[in-house]
C-alpha cells in the first residue's frame, strides 16, 4: 500500500516538474460588462423591456376592463334573478381565469425570447472569444466571478467588447 502511494507521489511530482517549466497565459473577462456594454446588449435589453413594458401596459388595459365588469354585475346583484346573477359571475370569474392564463404565457413567451436572443448573443460571444483567445496564444480565459483576485492587466473585457461592437452587428 505504501509502495502505490509512494509510485503516486512520484508520477504527480514529475508532473508537476513538467508543466512547471510551461508557462501558461492566463486572463480574465467580466461577461456581463461585456453584455451589458455592447451595441447589441443594450439593444437586447432595451428590446426586451420595451415589448414587457408594452405587453404591461396592454394587460392592464383588460385588468381595468374585468374590475369594471365586475363592479357593473355587483352593482346589479339586487336587480337580477339569482339565476342570473350567478350566471354572470361564474362568466365574469372564467374571463378572470382565461385573463390570468393569457397573462402567465405572454410574459413567460417574451421572457423566453429574450433569454434567446441573450443565448444567441453569448454564442457569438464565445466565438469571439475563442478566435481572441487563439489570435492571442492565451491558454485560460476565466470569468471574473470565479475570481478571488487578480491584477487588473490580466482583464480582457474592453478589448473584448471592441471586438464584439465590430464584429456582432445584430442577433436573431
Amino acid at each position: 500500500m505504501k509502495f502505490t502511494k509512494l509510485v503516486i507521489i512520484f508520477i504527480l511530482f514529475l508532473n508537476f516538474q513538467a508543466n512547471a517549466n510551461e508557462i501558461s497565459v492566463i486572463k480574465f473577462i467580466d461577461i456581463n460588462y461585456v453584455f451589458n456594454n455592447s451595441t447589441v446588449g443594450k439593444k437586447i435589453n432595451k428590446d426586451g423591456l420595451d415589448q414587457r413594458n408594452k405587453k404591461i401596459k396592454e394587460l392592464k388595459k383588460i385588468e381595468t376592463d374585468l374590475e369594471k365588469q365586475k363592479n357593473d354585475i355587483l352593482s346589479k346583484k339586487n336587480i337580477l334573478e339569482k339565476n342570473e346573477f350567478e350566471k354572470k359571475v361564474i362568466s365574469h370569474q372564467k374571463k378572470v381565469q382565461d385573463y390570468q392564463l393569457k397573462k402567465n404565457k405572454e410574459l413567460t413567451e417574451l421572457k423566453q425570447k429574450n433569454i434567446k436572443f441573450t443565448k444567441n448573443f453569448m454564442k457569438k460571444v464565445d466565438q469571439v472569444l475563442l478566435k481572441y483567445a487563439e489570435n492571442n496564444k492565451i491558454d485560460l480565459i476565466l470569468a471574473r466571478e470565479v475570481l478571488v483576485i487578480s491584477h487588473s492587466k490580466l482583464d480582457i473585457s474592453k478589448d473584448i467588447l471592441e471586438i464584439v461592437n465590430k464584429e456582432i452587428k445584430k442577433v436573431e
